[in-house]
């Protein structure tokens, strides 16, 4: 029996005492973090080719120069044998009014002319205004909201001319002198 007693006094006897654990080492280290603002480059897009848009002939219809009371309405120019033609509708919307057109004075040295696409100058040979024809100046009535024809004749020019970097018209309203100007004009014919 002394067996049991020594089975339950090592049940309910204090528990020896646990030695100590060797000590935990525990190292803290400081760490410093230094944020930077590194910029990231942006990603280069993917190469595609750029197909060039065909380059639009000028486009003359619609071109109108409002001066001094009237509308000038350019229509066309047409090259043919080495001759030019330029059509050029004129009306005076308010009221009725007299219009002079000067193709080529030589007294005063105004002239209507047209310049090249290579830098020619050409004069015109004759110009006419509604069934009036001069090769000098027209003096013409317009009535109002009535829309008369201009047509200016150039002749003999360059075989090399394709196109008119500018149209002058030299006119008159009421002794005043002006210039009805139209650019970068493509012959037709």
């Amino acid at each position: 029996m002394k067996e049991g007693f020594d089975d339950l006094d090592k049940e309910f006897a204090e528990p020896e005492s646990a030695k100590p654990s060797a000590p935990k080492v525990i190292i803290k280290e400081k760490i410093i973090v230094i944020e930077k603002h590194v910029p990231v480059p942006a990603p280069t897009p993917e190469p595609f080719v750029v197909t060039p848009a065909p380059v639009p002939k000028p486009s003359t219809r619609g071109r109108r120069v409002v001066s001094h009371g009237y509308r000038f309405d350019f229509q066309s120019c047409t090259l043919s044998n080495r001759n030019i033609e330029c059509d050029i509708m004129v009306r005076t919307p308010e009221h009725d009014k007299t219009l002079i057109l000067y193709s080529s004075h030589n007294f005063s040295r105004i002239r209507s002319s047209i310049f090249d696409n290579i830098g020619n100058q050409y004069h015109p040979r004759s110009t006419s205004l509604g069934n009036k024809e001069s090769r000098q100046f027209i003096k013409a009535r317009l009535i109002q909201g009535i829309t008369a024809k201009i047509k200016v004749f150039f002749e003999n020019v360059s075989s090399e001319t394709s196109s008119i970097a500018l149209l002058e018209l030299e006119a008159e309203d009421n002794h005043k002198r002006f210039k009805i100007q139209f650019r970068n004009i493509p012959l037709s014919g």
